[in-house]
């Protein structure tokens, strides 16, 4: 659906992109990931047409990006800026339609599409609500309502949760999830990492206009580590035991207690956890839980911008 080969755009300096690749699926949400100035919107911008690369190329669906088809790809693609401008003394239903006929809706398909829009985006109870009375999360669901109301097959979202309080992260994060169940191919980026690792099912870490990474979260996470960190809950009499009969098996490391836990680390290629939990059930140690811990998605993060 959405493909970039060795895609480049020099600003001087080494700032821009560098021989950036990747692909998108159909149906998938893949979550854009890098500090401020990393690429993250020039890359955008080159896919919406808004900016011409140096080198490589790009489609979306099927579309070649370049600007003889740009009346296409904006048929296919909604694009939402981490700011964009709104009219404060519309209402948000004047809003919509104002948009709606920039889009050229007919009239008369006008009306279901902008109910369409805000019953995706949960933006139905503000219809009659002043723009400038919005708080930013409800602005950001009506600006996303507002992208959407083409129809578009390919939604590209800069920093959708950005300044976002905690629950309307959550609502801007379901939202998008129902996005993708009804068909949509959604790019998005974000500063709020574990907001991505919750529903993308792909990412792509860039880092000083290089992809640094890209794919799914949990090969991503295999990539990066030589080891598997385990974290086991057992009964608190059996604490002591447990940790002793763990410091007496070869090739575990890294054994550290906390509470009513403890965790410790082997070898990626000799994946010793099997083996520890029979080890301690047959030393009669009550375990409560016994759970691969996974490598966060900012620690991902930190370990390739570190390089």
């Amino acid at each position: 659906m959405i493909e970039l080969n060795s895609l480049s755009k020099s600003f001087g300096n080494g700032r821009g992109i560098h021989q950036v690749s990747f692909t998108v699926p159909e149906g998938s949400i893949m979550g854009f990931v890098g500090h401020n100035g990393a690429g993250k919107t020039t890359t955008f911008k080159i896919l919406t047409g808004l900016m011409d690369p140096d080198s490589g190329s790009a489609t979306i669906d099927g579309i070649p990006v370049k600007p003889r088809n740009l009346k296409k790809l904006k048929q296919s693609v909604g694009y939402m800026p981490d700011i964009f401008g709104v009219y404060e003394r519309m209402t948000v239903w004047q809003y919509l339609d104002f948009f709606g006929a920039a889009y050229r809706i007919p009239r008369k398909l006008r009306k279901e599409r902008i109910l369409k829009a805000l019953d995706l985006t949960r933006s139905g109870d503000m219809v009659d609500y002043q723009v400038a009375s919005l708080s930013r999360g409800m602005r950001q669901r009506v600006g996303l309502a507002k992208t959407i109301l083409p129809d578009p097959k390919v939604l590209i979202l800069d920093e959708p949760a950005g300044g976002l309080d905690p629950q309307a992260r959550i609502e801007m994060r379901e939202v998008v999830c129902e996005l993708r169940d009804v068909g949509k191919t959604i790019i998005l980026s974000s500063h709020i990492l574990p907001d991505l690792g919750n529903m993308c099912d792909l990412v792509g870490i860039i880092n000083k206009g290089n992809m640094e990474a890209f794919g799914k979260l949990d090969d991503i996470t295999e990539s990066l580590t030589d080891k598997k960190t385990y974290v086991i809950e057992v009964h608190k009499d059996d604490l002591g035991n447990a940790q002793q009969f763990l410091s007496n098996m070869g090739s575990i490391k890294d054994i550290q207690l906390r509470e009513q836990q403890i965790s410790f680390s082997c070898d990626k290629e000799e994946d010793l956890g099997a083996k520890v939990l029979a080890y301690l059930i047959e030393n009669n140690i009550r375990v409560n839980s016994f759970k691969l811990q996974e490598l966060e998605l900012e620690e991902m993060f930190m370990q390739l911008a570190a390089k």
